[in-house]
């Protein structure tokens, strides 16, 4: 996929989705659900304060006529409410105006939750104006202390989804400010052992190599200056960051100073969960929505 216009088009042909949104109190969210639900792609199920929902879309200047709202203000009831809907439905959750913090412990609640035995890992997706196709990465969102077999649950994450949107080999990259082994950089030795593991059939359905510079994941050319011979090198599909800092300034620099699009979605849950910073815009939570009815 070249950008988000092909992941809206591989959306549409997955077929209409129910998209449940807890706390929808917000300008933004509520303009990339009519967005959405205009081109067909959800069914959207509106949870929070009707009063705020309703002034929220008049400020907007949407007709949100005949969009299902669940009046309930409570911010743990309305996760707790949008959890159990989303069991009910061939769809998936969507975070509206709370803390990703609330948000996440409903998520994760053992007894209303959508837990699934798993590891949950955010996957951001980014159209950068210099790359030649979609770029996904993890986790800036999710894991703030990662060793070598949540490194693995990540991995295993982003090929699923990855594999739901058609694409059936990732290439991945483990990437790293050092190429070589490095005792005081953990993710460097925990590349070299994921990359023997992918050899030997442990991690399957993926092309997986690192440690890289990130420069050498997303360049042929600055493989070729290096001297590394590398099968995906300049044309990775996902990369592995080394830990959510890095991840997460990482996203913010390239939405920030380099006009890239973006959107995101937590793997690993029982349902698709998408997850947005609150400071996101109106096309952001969009290419999202679609993300979540393409992976559900």
């Amino acid at each position: 996929m070249k950008n988000f216009k092909e992941l809206i088009e591989i959306a549409k042909r997955k077929g209409k989705k129910e998209c449940v949104v807890v706390k929808a109190e917000d300008e933004t969210v509520l303009e990339g659900v009519k967005m959405a639900y205009e081109l067909g792609l959800i069914t959207p199920l509106l949870i929070g304060s009707k009063n705020a929902i309703t002034e929220c879309s008049k400020k907007a200047g949407l007709d949100i006529t005949g969009i299902a709202v669940n009046d309930l203000a409570d911010e743990k009831e309305a996760v707790k409410a949008g959890a159990a809907a989303v069991k009910q439905k061939n769809g998936f959750l969507m975070k509206g105006m709370l803390s990703t913090s609330a948000f996440l412990k409903g998520v994760l609640d053992k007894e209303h939750g959508l837990r699934a035995g798993k590891i949950l890992s955010h996957i951001a997706v980014f159209e950068i104006p210099s790359y030649h196709k979609l770029l996904f990465m993890s986790d800036g969102g999710m894991n703030p202390k990662i060793d070598l077999n949540i490194r693995i649950d990540i991995i295993n994450n982003a090929v699923f989804v990855l594999k739901a949107l058609g694409i059936t080999r990732p290439k991945i990259a483990l990437v790293a400010a050092s190429e070589t082994v490095n005792p005081d950089m953990p993710e460097t030795g925990d590349a070299v052992t994921i990359v023997e593991m992918s050899k030997k059939g442990e991690i399957a359905d993926a092309v997986i190599e690192g440690p890289f510079g990130f420069d050498v994941a997303v360049s042929k050319e600055a493989a070729r200056h290096k001297k590394m011979k590398s099968e995906i090198a300049g044309d990775a599909d996902f990369i592995l960051m080394p830990n959510i800092s890095a991840a997460n300034i990482w996203a913010k620099g390239l939405m920030y100073f380099a006009k890239t699009k973006g959107a995101g979605i937590v793997a690993g849950a029982a349902k698709p969960v998408v997850m947005l910073s609150r400071a996101d815009d109106a096309e952001a939570k969009l290419n999202s929505i679609a993300l979540g009815v393409a992976v559900s």
